[in-house]
């Protein structure tokens, strides 16, 4: 992964440099020089140790988690090299409620140079703990879409992160990204930071946006389409032939933009509840886009 990392004076260095210190207390303080500069010597010999072996394991995860579009499914490849890693994540991750065969888990991207004229996106996957095991890495064809975007997030100290699916057992396991096309990848106003969103799957229209036009300016800024991440909250239809009856609203930025037909609020109600329940918020990814006429449209991106 390419980060910014602080030098810091090899082990043997400090080593040398505490040895040099005990030397010169023994000499101007006799015995108790002696035992004072051995004392320090085995103390920095076991912290520099200590800090040796942390900044190995957890290098490949220094950088800031960009979230990144999950309106997409990707297939990874080379993962019968790394077989023991996926399952020692798979172990460590929890089951797909929608799939008990699988198991969930987050994949980070990492741009690398495979060779001259080749580019390769590694893939890696988060243990519990924060560090990182190689998983496979993206077919070719696709890591020249990705990487001119992830190489941007790597100059500004991030890394563009997804849900990942381990699928398979026993001997055999395989991983599939939950990653959206290069055209849309990163999400704007990140405002809900990494909490899980429902499934991309299907496009949902948002109704009312008009009374809410002055708040879909400010998020898009003069810039559309724009990804974001948009919160579900329950609540009832004001007018029309379904008042009083329940539905779903959309807020971005906590200010409600709109909200879902009766029919569709009917379909996500309960799946909603039960996501907010499982994760703390119904967050799910929306695309808004400038419709002329209409002003800005809204669509979520919902399970099917």
């Amino acid at each position: 992964m390419t980060m910014q990392q602080r030098t810091e004076p090899s082990p043997a260095a400090v080593l040398i440099a505490v040895a040099v210190l005990a030397l010169v207390l023994t000499v101007a303080f006799g015995p108790l020089g002696f035992v004072i500069g051995l004392a320090l010597f085995g103390l920095m010999f076991a912290g520099t140790k200590n800090k040796t072996a942390d900044q190995i394991v957890p290098a490949r995860t220094r950088s800031r988690l960009r979230r990144l579009s999950t309106a997409g499914r990707v297939s990874i490849v080379g993962e019968a090299h790394h077989q023991d890693a996926i399952a020692e994540v798979a172990r460590l991750s929890a089951s797909d409620p929608r799939d008990d065969t699988s198991f969930l888990a987050t994949a980070v991207l990492v741009p690398e140079s495979a060779g001259r004229h080749e580019r390769a996106v590694r893939v890696d996957l988060l243990r519990g703990e924060g560090t990182a095991v190689t998983a496979g890495y993206l077919r070719t064809e696709q890591a020249a879409d990705y990487q001119s975007l992830l190489l941007d997030l790597a100059e500004r100290g991030e890394v563009g992160s997804c849900p990942a699916r381990i699928i398979g057992g026993g001997q055999r396991h395989g991983v599939h990204l939950h990653l959206g096309a290069p055209r849309l990848l990163l999400l704007d106003h990140e405002a809900l930071g990494t909490a899980p969103t429902l499934p991309a799957e299907q496009q949902v229209a948002v109704v009312g946006e008009d009374a809410h036009q002055y708040v879909l300016h400010r998020v898009v800024n003069g810039r559309t389409p724009v990804h974001v991440i948009a919160e579900l909250r329950d609540c009832r239809i004001a007018k029309g032939s379904h008042i009083g009856e329940h539905t779903l609203e959309v807020l971005l930025e906590g200010e409600c933009i709109g909200q879902l037909t009766y029919a569709m609020g009917l379909r996500y109600c309960d799946m909603t509840q039960e996501w907010r329940a499982r994760t703390g918020r119904a967050l799910c990814e929306a695309v808004i886009t400038n419709e002329g006429t209409r002003g800005l449209q809204a669509n979520l991106l919902l399970p099917k």
